[in-house]
């Protein structure tokens, strides 16, 4: 599923407990210890605002990269146990409807056909509405985790208050275009007042070249400006086209 799995995952077939039997969940506290509770104790825990249980590490015979992902809007860095992980970060980083989320906070573990089972699903996430939801990669080519994986996840999630969400890491023009446009995510000194020329010359759908002479902004000063108002939603673009220089945008 992803680099952040430990041995002895759940295999197909296999039993799994009901109504959350059996099942466990750790999780750390920013700067404190690995906390053991059942899946009713996660109610009301802000499992977006931790780190990892423990440093990802690749699964068992697949290649893996960790990567860390500063987050432009407080002080976290996510944890990211794979590519794909990390791609989905992105997206949760570019969509207003997640206000807060974190890669692997939390372990699953129970037993099952004589053997301890564990699993980390990819993301828990706060909504803008202020939901908690736990984010699962669907696996390549398959629409839906194995059956008996989704079920203890149901199960602990019902307990815990949750929402399941299973969705697809970005991919093709999207995933290329957010990756290039996550490199401008933080802020640069205090940009309003260049913002508001911005704003007025891409009033209409423009350029963007031709928006940032239009705005009297130097070429490479008022590029950089306008793909950071892109990444912040000030700014709007056609998805479907590549981010050029030229691609075109507008005021939001």
């Amino acid at each position: 599923m992803n680099a952040a799995e430990g041995p002895g995952g759940l295999m197909e077939g296999e039993a799994v407990p009901k109504a959350g039997q059996g099942v466990v969940v750790l999780y750390r506290e920013p700067y404190g210890p690995v906390r053991l509770r059942s899946a009713a104790g996660l109610r009301g825990v802000a499992l977006e605002e931790f780190g990892p249980v423990s440093e990802p590490v690749p699964y068992r015979g697949r290649k893996g990269i960790i990567t860390y992902w500063p987050v432009a809007t407080r002080e976290q860095t996510v944890v990211c146990g794979s590519l794909r992980q990390w791609r989905l970060a992105i997206e949760l980083g570019f969509e207003p409807a997640w206000a807060a989320f974190s890669a692997g906070p939390v372990e699953l573990r129970w037993r099952a056909g004589g053997r301890l089972r564990r699993w980390r699903p990819d993301f828990v996430a706060r909504t803008a509405e202020g939901e908690r939801e736990v984010l699962v990669l669907k696996p390549p080519r398959q629409e839906s985790l194995p059956a008996v994986r989704l079920e203890v996840l149901q199960e602990v999630a019902q307990a815990a208050g949750w929402r399941v969400r299973q969705v697809r890491e970005p991919s093709g023009l999207r995933a290329r275009n957010l990756g290039w446009l996550a490199g401008y995510r933080f802020a640069v000194g205090d940009e309003e007042g260049l913002g508001r020329a911005l704003l007025e010359a891409f009033r209409a759908p423009t350029g963007l070249r031709a928006g940032v002479a239009a705005s009297g902004l130097d070429e490479m000063t008022g590029l950089d400006l306008a793909y950071r108002m892109l990444w912040q939603r000030r700014l709007l673009f056609d998805a479907a086209y590549p981010l050029l220089p030229d691609a075109v945008a507008w005021a939001a």
